[in-house]
């Protein structure tokens, strides 16, 4: 990965970036921006890879140098975008309000356990040595990404800018149609109910969990990435299963350090629905 310095120039106030936290539902958002800028047209994007359709502006991948920020400012405009960036290492001019920006956010129990079965897939992080250890360090932001309290509430300070849309992955579980609604209106994309209910569909968890477009670990170039012998690249998706890992003491331990980070900041999470 690589940090972009405040310096790096978007040219395209058009441009459009999905904001998360790692496991907070960004492909899932990703998919449903694509099918929006295609008026809901689910052929256009069951060909095309979603991470060739949207670049991972921090991330080297290809061999021969190009970074995704290199391809992303080789797109066509409007130019649609992923990071899991701080707001604060953001380039200058999204900070600035040019492009929009959409944050979404996962209460952070159910991230801990996703994020403890990705080390188990991506071949390029360690492998925890017990989901205790895992979630220690966790709670401590010792992972790839950082402090998941301080990532997301650097966006929620901002988030009465027009230009940022802030939203959580429990009320697209709750409310899938209004969440397309909500992101289409935010960019702009004025869609018929139909079209709605189409997108809906077709970015339900499992459409999603099938298809080789969105589901990284079932495309050929990404087994050099993923090894999904005992889990999925897209796993479960459900608000909860943190209460299939957590013991009473984790549990007990986890809450302190959520007391302590979001008091007063006025962010609460859906814990289950």
């Amino acid at each position: 990965m690589r940090t972009c310095e405040p310096g790096l120039m978007l040219k395209d106030e058009d441009d459009v970036f999905v904001a998360t936290y790692p496991r907070s539902g960004t492909t899932w958002t990703e998919e449903i921006l694509c099918l929006i800028y295609n008026g809901g047209d689910v052929e256009k994007v069951k060909t095309t890879p979603i991470y060739t359709r949207i670049p991972y502006l921090e991330y080297q991948y290809f061999p021969e140098g190009q970074t995704e920020y290199d391809r992303f400012l080789e797109l066509p405009s409007p130019r649609l975008g992923k990071t899991h960036l701080p707001y604060n290492m953001l380039p200058r001019q999204l900070q600035e309000g040019r492009g929009k920006l959409i944050c979404v956010a996962r209460n952070p129990k159910d991230v801990a356990v996703s994020y403890f079965y990705f080390h188990g897939i991506n071949r390029s992080f360690r492998t925890p040595d017990s989901w205790d250890s895992f979630l220690s360090d966790f709670m401590a932001g010792n992972v790839v990404g950082g402090s998941i309290f301080n990532h997301v509430l650097g966006y929620w300070a901002h988030r009465s800018n027009p230009s940022l849309l802030f939203i959580k992955y429990e009320d697209m579980q709750k409310d899938l149609h209004g969440t397309v609604r909500k992101l289409a209106d935010f960019v702009g994309r004025k869609l018929p109910s139909t079209t709605i209910d189409k997108i809906a569909e077709h970015c339900s968890f499992r459409s999603m969990s099938k298809n080789p477009m969105t589901n990284y670990s079932k495309h050929p170039e990404q087994r050099c990435r993923f090894d999904t012998t005992n889990s999925e690249f897209i796993r479960k998706g459900i608000v909860g299963d943190w209460k299939n890992h957590f013991t009473d003491i984790q549990n007990e331990a986890f809450n302190k350090v959520l007391e302590e980070k979001l008091s007063g900041t006025g962010l609460e999470y859906d814990f289950d629905i």
